[in-house]
């Protein structure tokens, strides 16, 4: 888990140290005149694929927001933050991420962003100790913007921490394909 983590930050780092040499970026948007957050809050519903376990129902919220950092000179990165739960037949997760995000746009009102993402899951399978698993995930997403409403699609996949939860079950590895409908501020 360490070389994965430590391999998409140096990965993410040069990434985004050599773009932000390229002519047009603006560093630190958010203390400029002019810059708009656009806030989004969503709720989430979808369908989590974990390893060791079954598919079942993922629910959650996910709060967006324009990056306050970095600015490309074309598009968008947005930071996406999501909260969200997944429980079956005993497998419990509660998850925490943050999804930085880069959005092209596609046609008027509709993007598709894709990215790394850091998060904390806690994790427990039958009601055994609940362990704190730390992940890398990689996402995309595809979001409609008219005025105040939200629609996205998205999917993302969670690499966690390899920790036992029960004998023959380490780690709580996932996919999720989701729908998001919200409010844009």
């Amino acid at each position: 888990m360490k070389i994965k983590l430590s391999t998409l930050t140096f990965l993410t780092a040069a990434a985004l140290s050599g773009s932000a040499l390229a002519e047009g970026w603006v560093m630190g948007p958010a203390f400029k005149d002019g810059w708009d957050p656009e806030f989004t809050l969503a709720a989430v519903g979808g369908s989590m694929d974990v390893d060791n376990a079954d598919s079942a129902t993922y629910k959650g919220l996910e709060f967006s927001l324009n990056c306050p950092w970095f600015q490309p000179p074309t598009g968008a990165i947005r930071q996406q933050f999501n909260i969200g739960t997944y429980d079956d037949n005993g497998f419990e997760i509660t998850s925490f991420e943050m999804n930085p995000n880069y959005f092209m746009t596609l046609a008027p009102n509709l993007t598709l962003g894709v990215g790394p993402g850091v998060g904390y899951a806690k994790a427990s399978y039958l009601n055994g100790p609940t362990e704190g698993l730390w992940s890398v995930q990689a996402s995309a997403n595809l979001n409609y913007r008219s005025g105040p409403l939200f629609l996205g699609a998205g999917a993302r996949y969670q690499d966690t921490r390899d920790k036992t939860l029960a004998p023959g079950i380490r780690g709580a590895d996932n996919w999720l394909i989701n729908a998001k409908i919200g409010i844009n501020f």
